[in-house]
């Protein structure tokens, strides 16, 4: 009797990326041939990506909550009634009824076992029990979801035409640009607790013969005019108060009458200077594209203000309430990129890279310390390198060179050529532990470029090279997430690529496809700590990302093609009997699972796909509230799947679409298979 093949087992561990261009079987098993919203796990594994959602400064849906509330029905109770209780007088928005439960959200007040609800001060039903959330996980998500769509709903485009040309996050505040409904001007919006709220610009009036200082916060008087105005800014460009040379503008708000060119401007009853210009409202002409930096050039830890540029308007300085154009002199004052190095304010017009004063942004006189140093071809990128004000040096891009500038002010700056060849495409470089940028050639870091000059293998993203080809005349913005430690590029057609480092180590790219392109894109840390990032699109909104399990309440579809794995014997064929995928989050899913045999012949019947569903929601004790936590969910679980066939390779494909599942990891796959003869 002939004896029967044990069963082996195979241990696929996911990771490495998307490989377009290595033969299979010279990859590991793990790698991925096609991805689409699957990223790289630091900890090993592709991690489904999370969502984004539409912001303005109202609560975020992604923090919405629901309460499930188990009744007996005496009447109707239906889908947006707002649910009040009769002796407690809380109330709550319903977004889900069953035979016995009634789930609502936005609540206020607490509700009190036994009492009436009333809908529209008619008693509808009377509360049993408040039950918290869901134990059924799909039930809970759901729950989740529908809360999170009703505070969607109440969040708004920014007022305005086109898509946003610029968004930045200060103070814990969004600021965003959007042209006017007419297109004829550029408006710049604040978030706030009831939505987005525009910035009121001030005015400016230009000023010669300086004899005496002038203060913020003074009231300034036309001694001819009778105007009257109260100072938010005093910008001094050139010359010294004491000297009776002092020349500048005064950023004006609370102006009343009509200040004249060449009359006296008092303080009280002394003259300060004189105007040389009558006052104009400042404003932005439409279409630019906004850059912006966080600078602190007044030391101590409450100077930080946002400088900006767009290529369109005059450079800018804003605190949150003041916005004061900064004048650099040039003739077409349009700079395009900015950065702030070494205590001086950097702008880059084409090729013209100038900086202004030690210190004082205001000031472009090379009197004063300013000055300018020419490239060879327009600047793309200015990025400080990872360093302090002491060892850091600062990075010039243009599309085919790098440069790095040293020194530490006029007196010492000296511009060398790193490598020619190799640059980047504009808007795409980031700090990580090095510098990153997006090339012509893909994703290079400048360890890489100075190794390896401008040949393909100085790219990071080598292997993805048909991707990177097909995208790079699209890339528009980019960003890192620290804390996957990856540095992120996106493209106009909503696309975007991820690349997970982790100690100079790249783990693998991975693609992604969203329903909102990304625009433009602003992170910092918010006051109590927490990362935050943001981006522009297309219609006028503004969204966060990383959060929530949606893009912004639309299925969130991924998918991830494993290459074809021939289990270290290319020629034998097995016969396939079962998988164990193993999955954690911290959430309910649900997967699709599916496999070829065989190169996925024609010549022999290809299962279709099935669904696996798995509740990763875990519990911690003394962690969290009462009737809001799930006692039997796994934060680690091993799915059975079945797998049947024959051939000689396998090639799995997992795939997820939903706007209700948080993200998951998938960490391995393990084939049970069987050994049979080799192919003849």
């Amino acid at each position: 009797m002939r004896a029967v093949p044990p069963v082996r087992y195979d241990l696929i561990r996911l990771g490495g990326g998307l490989d377009q261009v290595t033969p299979a079987l010279s990859l590991p098993s793990g790698i991925a041939r096609r991805a689409a919203n699957f990223e790289c796990s630091v900890n090993g594994g592709y991690t489904r990506i999370s969502g984004y959602e539409r912001f303005d400064g109202r609560p975020r849906p992604s923090d919405a909550i629901y309460t499930l509330l188990a009744v007996t029905f005496s009447g109707t109770v239906a889908v947006g009634d707002t649910l009040v209780g009769a002796t407690s007088a809380a109330s709550g928005y319903v977004i889900a009824v069953t035979d016995s439960t009634i789930a609502v959200t936005a609540t206020v007040g607490t509700y009190l076992e036994g009492e009436d609800l009333n809908v529209s001060a008619t008693a509808q039903a009377n509360l049993v029990q408040v039950t918290g959330i869901s134990s059924d996980g799909l039930l809970d998500a759901s729950y989740k979801n529908l809360a999170a769509d009703y505070y969607r709903a109440s969040i708004t485009a920014i007022p305005g035409s086109g898509s946003i040309l610029g968004v930045c996050y200060y103070n814990d505040v969004v600021f965003a640009f959007r042209n006017n409904s007419g297109g004829t001007a550029a408006d710049l919006y604040k978030s706030t607790a009831t939505g987005w709220t525009q910035v009121t610009l001030p005015k400016e009036i230009s000023f010669g013969t300086g004899t005496a200082e002038i203060s913020d916060g003074d009231t300034v008087d036309g001694a001819t005019s009778g105007a009257s105005a109260t100072v938010a800014r005093v910008v001094l460009e050139t010359g010294t108060w004491g000297a009776g040379t002092a020349t500048g503008r005064l950023i004006l708000t609370g102006v009343t009458g009509t200040f004249q060119s060449g009359e006296n401007l008092q303080v009280g009853a002394a003259v300060k200077a004189v105007s040389t210009s009558t006052v104009t409202q400042i404003s932005f002409l439409p279409n630019g594209r906004f850059e912006t930096v966080i600078a602190n050039f007044g030391g101590g830890t409450t100077n930080y203000k946002v400088y900006g540029c767009d290529g369109v308007n005059r450079a800018f300085e804003f605190d949150g309430t003041t916005l004061v154009p900064i004048s650099s002199g040039m003739a077409t004052d349009t700079p395009e990129h900015i950065s702030f190095h070494k205590q001086h304010l950097f702008l880059s017009f084409g090729a013209s890279l100038q900086f202004s004063a030690l210190g004082d942004p205001y000031q472009w006189t090379p009197l004063l310390g300013a000055g300018e140093l020419a490239m060879n071809a327009p600047i793309t990128n200015l990025l400080t390198l990872p360093g302090d004000q002491t060892s850091g040096a600062l990075a010039v891009y243009t599309r085919r060179d790098t440069n790095v500038l040293y020194g530490t002010s006029s007196a010492d700056f000296s511009l060398a050529t790193l490598n020619s060849g190799t640059g980047g495409l504009a808007y795409t470089a980031q700090n990580m532990d090095v510098a990153y940028v997006l090339d012509d050639r893909g994703v290079i870091s400048l360890g890489t470029a100075l190794s390896f000059g401008n040949f393909l293998p100085a790219s990071l993203t080598m292997n993805i090279n048909p991707f990177v080809a097909s995208k790079r005349a699209l890339a528009c913005a980019s960003s890192v997430q620290r804390e996957k430690g990856q540095y992120r590029v996106y493209f106009n057609d909503g696309t975007a690529l991820y690349v997970t480092i982790v100690n100079g180590k790249v783990l693998g790219s991975m693609p992604m496809q969203f329903v909102s392109p990304v625009l433009c894109f602003a992170e910092g840390d918010s006051s109590t700590g927490q990362a935050r990032q943001f981006f522009g699109s297309t219609e006028g909104f503004v969204y966060e990302m990383d959060v929530g399990s949606s893009f912004d309440g639309s299925p969130i579809a991924a998918n991830l093609n494993l290459i074809y794995n021939a289990v270290n014997s290319p020629r034998v064929l097995k016969r396939f009997r079962r998988a164990s995928v193993e999955m954690t989050g911290d959430s309910y899913a649900e997967i699709q699972f599916a496999y070829e045999l065989a190169y996925s012949s024609a010549y022999m019947e290809q299962p279709s796909e099935s669904v696996y569903t798995t509740d990763l929601r875990s519990s911690f004790w003394d962690d969290t509230t009462w009737d809001n936590f799930v006692f039997d969910a796994q934060e680690v679980s091993p799915t059975e799947v079945e797998v049947v066939g024959t051939g000689e390779n396998i090639g799995i494909r997992i795939s997820s679409e939903s706007d209700l599942f948080r993200p998951f990891t998938v960490n391995s796959v393990i084939l049970h298979y069987t050994p049979r003869r080799g192919i003849r």
